[in-house]
């Protein structure tokens, strides 16, 4: 890279959500509800109502890129973030790559269920033997703007060598952990990421990609820093909710 001024990392606001309701206390709540037999969407709101949380840890955990509405290969350096994370949680069970190659097998084999890249995907993951699958994507964007110095891209040498060009990059990573086998989502995390800087002129246009990607990798490993502190709090509700459904079954046969 030719950045000749500093380039600012920021690493903004990160989300995450995690989810461990039960179906059955869902319905519970109100008994007296019948879904429409005329309503097709009521008929499948109360089906995917049902969904209760499966998870255990450890876990075989899949995961999965999807890029332009399709399973993509992870990008070298996000796959080092990956690997890094994999190496230092392993309490957490095992990391498997979802396969581009075993998807596409196994949508072909489901016939019209394996056009959803979500199906697929869960489809891999079984033939790949995974309890729950990270599906994750991520998304920038870049503008390449003039600065104060621009006159000086007048002449060849400021063209080259003078910062003359604002660059800045953004960029956004999501994750989704679903069960594989009955598609509860269990958790929900996005972080983003930016990085900005002064260039020259000629040559912009490459150093602009270059930190989209930048933007894009940064965003990635925040996402698997964040997901540690996600994951743990997951493990502990499940544990919590798991000790609890003990106790009341114990209760109940005193």
């Amino acid at each position: 890279m030719r950045r000749l001024a500093l380039t600012i990392l920021l690493l903004a606001g990160c989300e995450s959500n995690v989810q461990t309701t039960s179906g059955a206390d869902y319905r519970a709540a109100q008994p007296g509800f019948t879904p429409s037999a005329s309503s097709a969407i009521d008929e499948a709101v109360a089906q995917a109502s049902q969904i209760e949380p499966l998870l255990q840890f450890p876990a075989r955990i899949g995961l999965a890129r999807i890029q332009f509405g399709g399973l993509a290969p992870v990008p070298p350096r996000e796959a080092d973030a990956w690997i890094a994370f994999a190496k230092s949680h392993g309490d957490y069970g095992t990391f498997v790559p979802i396969s581009p190659l075993i998807a596409d097998m196994a949508g072909s084999r489901a016939g019209t269920l394996g056009n959803s890249v979500v199906n697929r995907i869960r489809l891999a993951a079984a033939t790949q033997h995974v309890d729950a699958v990270l599906i994750y994507s991520v998304g920038g964007q870049t503008t390449n703007a003039t600065s104060p110095l621009s006159l000086l891209d007048l002449t060849i040498v400021g063209a080259f060598l003078v910062p003359s060009r604002s660059i800045h990059g953004q960029a956004t990573a999501t994750a989704l952990l679903m069960d594989v086998r009955n598609g509860y989502p269990y958790a929900t995390v996005t972080t983003d990421a930016s990085q900005s800087g002064f260039v020259p002129s000629v040559g912009s246009g490459h150093e602009s990609r270059d930190l989209a990607e930048d933007a894009q990798a940064a965003a990635v490993a925040k996402l698997t820093a964040a997901l540690d502190t996600t994951l743990s709090k997951l493990r502990l509700d499940l544990q919590t909710k798991e000790l609890a459904a003990l106790r009341a079954q114990s209760a109940a046969a005193k």
